[in-house]
């Protein structure tokens, strides 16, 4: 019986998860932001969670009120550019905070423009909305040997003072909060200069 074999994952989507270096400075720079912002649901996607304003990004980010912030996630974009060899460049960013109270959820979506999107976890607890990726790869479902060990969705607990990085095409959702705590998150997308 011949025993040299392996098996390759041919198309795997990287998912970077790491935690945050300088948790309370992060920590108080978010209060801020949370305070100076209004927060509305988007009228097109029904009951699901509500979005920071356009304030937050001018206020915190544009004014360097958030210098901790993007400090961190550059540097977990540099280790995540290393992960998946590609060459690091400067980029834009866009943030923008995300509220879910009780029974708030995210739907599935992509952002898919984006060239990584990430979140950081700034309040949540334990069955206050897990983050879900898709398959992205859904023709894998039609073979019954692979569906149960690679075709279910990835979920993962958002732990207060966690990041995650993950390519902006991958669908992902927000399983609905079932507490009366807010869940707090601040959604990213990065974009890297063409030039």
């Amino acid at each position: 019986m011949n025993m040299n074999y392996r098996i390759e994952n041919v198309f795997p989507t990287p998912i970077y998860v790491s935690t945050v270096s300088n948790f309370n400075s992060i920590q108080k720079e978010i209060e801020n932001g949370i305070s100076s912002s209004n927060f509305e649901m988007n009228k097109d996607w029904g009951n699901t969670h509500y979005l920071s304003d356009i304030s937050f990004k001018e206020n915190a980010i544009k004014d360097k009120k958030m210098f901790y912030f993007e400090e961190e996630i550059d540097r977990h974009i540099k280790n995540y550019c290393l992960e998946i060899g590609f060459g690091y460049k400067k980029y834009e960013m866009e943030s923008w905070i995300s509220l879910f109270k009780e029974d708030n959820y995210g739907h599935i979506h992509s952002h898919g423009h984006s060239d990584i999107s990430g979140c950081y976890y700034y309040k949540s607890s334990s069955d206050s909305g897990e983050i879900f990726f898709e398959n992205p790869v859904a023709n894998m479902s039609s073979a019954y040997c692979y569906y149960q060990k690679y075709c279910q969705r990835w979920i993962h607990q958002p732990d207060v003072g966690k990041i995650l990085l993950f390519p902006g095409w991958l669908k992902h959702g927000i399983t609905k909060n079932n507490t009366k705590e807010e869940r707090i998150s601040i959604s990213f997308n990065i974009n890297f200069r063409r030039d």
